[in-house]
């Protein structure tokens, strides 16, 4: 049994090198759940962001029966909110996972999908987020860390 390998004990340095980036990514996944579920509420009243942002330009950029306004207020609305409060969940998960130091495979899917734009719950923090947390997951110090 001398092939065995202990686990490694997490150490103070690699437990500071993912704290920043953990509530990064626990704060795009809450901003990212707060607007799919203002989304969601939004389609199940028959509105939607497009709606409202058309009323504060003005309709001399968009038509009345617009094809994209339209998908996002019925149906697709509704299931792009729930897929994007999952996604969100996910996140979530991931980075009070991170913080823990566990599960390192679910850690960098979850900052990979961050960078997602349109899947990401919020695309303009989750790039440079998601980008930190891989290059922190990534050092081997931290990996090794990882239970």
């Amino acid at each position: 049994m001398a092939n065995e390998q202990k686990p490694v004990p997490a150490t103070p340095d690699a437990s500071k090198q993912v704290s920043g980036p953990s509530i990064g990514l626990l704060v795009t996944g809450i901003i990212g759940a707060f607007f799919s579920f203002l989304g969601l509420i939004l389609s199940f009243f028959g509105t939607g962001f497009f709606t409202i942002w058309r009323d504060k330009v003005g309709e001399k950029y968009f038509g009345k029966e617009d094809f994209v306004e339209g998908f996002f207020e019925g149906v697709a609305g509704v299931a792009s909110s729930i897929v994007g409060l999952l996604v969100a969940a996910f996140i979530i998960y991931a980075a009070l996972k991170m913080k823990e130091l566990n599960q390192w495979g679910l850690c960098v899917a979850a900052s990979v999908l961050a960078m997602i734009p349109c899947i990401s719950p919020c695309c303009i923090l989750g790039l440079p987020i998601g980008i930190w947390c891989l290059v922190i997951l990534m050092r081997p110090e931290v990996k090794e860390a990882f239970s």
